[in-house]
Order: structure tokens, then sequence, then C-alpha cells
């Protein structure tokens, strides 16, 4: 996580102070601003460990035959350490449907790295691969083609309600399959998707960062771009991710919080668990008024 890549913050907090924290310096307010939902102080100005970019990307767009196939292919290559980045994308198919997409990316400086070594073994349809190189910053801005095409068609400035979660490894295919039993393509939009992502659990180590126990988790998140006529929906479709959300829940999943629906103290202490005293401690010191963030109602009033 981004967070866990930080090495020291400038804050202010609610009693209107600025402290500079850290692991060494007022570890407790370090550890609740990151990841903290802006519950205790304002960051001012951060601090973040950096790593030599490389300069070219190698990336494959692949198509997989089944969900299955999708998140096997996702777990061979992490665990086998292949790529750097392996993303995973659900789709409605024109004809109806789902198509599973699987994104991943090796980066490299000098020679380009071996494509059959690095693709061995993998269930995908191969006559559909879409194998590319590009320079490494063109690959972190991908998104902005997708960002001018949705403000240039009207999209961008319409409501969008998302839904962010994390899933464990053992339940992923269950969840997400239920998941898309439940969905409609209108109410992800012609631009949406169902993101899958795996992550490691072992190098997140932010506490305020809520996510099931299992050693390879997933980013499950429904990234909806309705229309204007889905946009007029946006009520039922913030509802319908309440209702996604209990049901990930149930199953062992957590919340990212960055999520298009309405949470209640009682979801913000199951959710956090042991956690929350880490944050209400450091409410209780820096921000004992309740004058930053109030919108998330985490705390009883």
């Amino acid at each position: 996580m981004q967070s866990d890549t930080v090495g020291e913050l400038e804050v202010v907090t609610g009693r209107g102070l600025t402290l500079t924290c850290s692991p060494t310096a007022h570890q407790g307010l370090f550890d609740a601003v990151r990841a903290g939902l802006g519950q205790a102080a304002i960051i001012t100005r951060v601090t973040l460990r950096l790593v030599p970019a490389p300069r070219h990307a190698r990336r494959f767009l692949l198509t997989c035959p089944t969900l299955s196939a999708m998140l096997n292919d996702q777990r061979r290559l992490v665990t086998e350490d292949r790529f750097d980045a392996v993303q995973g994308a659900v789709l409605a198919a024109p004809s109806g449907g789902w198509t599973f997409h699987l994104d991943a990316v090796k980066q490299f400086s000098g020679r380009a790295p071996d494509d059959g070594a690095l693709l061995a073994g993998l269930g995908d349809d191969r006559a559909q691969a879409q194998p590319a190189t590009m320079p490494y910053l063109a690959y972190r801005d991908r998104l902005a083609a997708l960002e001018r095409a949705l403000r240039a068609g009207g999209q961008w400035s319409l409501p969008h309600p998302w839904l962010c979660t994390f899933v464990g490894g053992a339940a992923v295919e269950q969840v997400v399959a239920r998941e898309l039993e439940q969905l409609r393509p209108a109410d992800l939009g012609e631009a949406g998707q169902v993101a899958l992502s795996p992550i490691r659990r072992a190098p997140v180590r932010s506490p305020l960062i809520r996510m099931p126990s299992d050693e390879l988790c997933y980013a499950v998140n429904l990234l909806r771009f309705p229309d204007a006529t889905g946009a007029t929906q946006a009520g039922w479709l913030v509802a319908a991710n309440r209702a996604a959300y209990d049901r990930i829940r149930a199953a062992g999943g957590t919340l990212y919080p960055v999520s298009a629906f309405p949470m209640t103290p009682p979801d913000w202490r199951q959710h956090f668990g042991p956690a929350l005293g880490l944050l209400a401690d450091a409410k209780r010191d820096h921000d004992p008024d309740h004058i930053l963030t109030p919108g998330y109602e985490i705390f009883d009033a």
C-alpha cells in the first residue's frame, strides 16, 4: 500500500497543532493518520520511500475462458513472481455474459524479458493475446486516456458509485461468481468493470488497512460508469453496493473505504475490529471536538 511507503508525515491536528510524526516520533498518530480517513489530522507534507524507476514496461493483455481460469493464472503468476503487476477485469461481453481479462506487466531497463518464459503454462486464449512494450511513464499514465474519453462523453461528471473491497483468496471465486449473478452490464456501464487484483498480505503493514488473513487476498472492485440513464438511478446503485458489501463481509471480506454507500458506527466497529482503539485514541487526543472529516460517521455522536 502507498501508506506502507511513508517515512514521515507533517500534519495539522484537530487541535490546530502542527506535528511531525513517524515510526519513532508520535507513532500512535503516525499509524492513525495513515489510512485513517482524516479522523485525527490533516496531512500537509509526506516523505515517501522511493525506488529507481525502470525505463520500459512489457505489458500483456490476455483473455481467459472462465473466471476460474483467470484466478488460477493470477495465483500462479503471483506465487511464481513472474511479473511486477498482475490485475484482472471482468467485462460485459457484447453477446451477453462476461469476458475475463488478465493484465500482466514486467518492468525492465536493459534487455527485454522472454515472453515465452513469462507466459508459460497459462490457460489464456493465446491467439487473443495483446503484448506491447511502452515507456514506463506511459504505462503509469495509462488511465489518463480513459478519463479523457469519459470527460469527452460527459460521463465523468455523472454519478459513478463504486464499491471497493478485499476478499481472501480462498473465497474469491465463490464471492465473485455470486456477484456476477447479481450484476447487469447496465449497472457497470460501457466503461465499467469488475476489477480483480491479487495482493500479497504480508507486505501490508498499515494497521488501519483491514484485510482478510489469507496469505493472498484480492481487491474486488465494482467500478461503475453508468450512462446518463443509469446515473439517474444512482440511489439504487448505492443500495446495491450496500447489499454487495454485506454479502462480501459475510464471506470474510473487508472494505476499502473509498466506496459509495453509507456506513454506521456499528459497521465501522466491525470493520476496524481491534484496530479501532488506535483510531479512537488518536481522535480523543488530537481531535477531541470531532472537527475533522465527520462524513464517515465512524464514531457515535
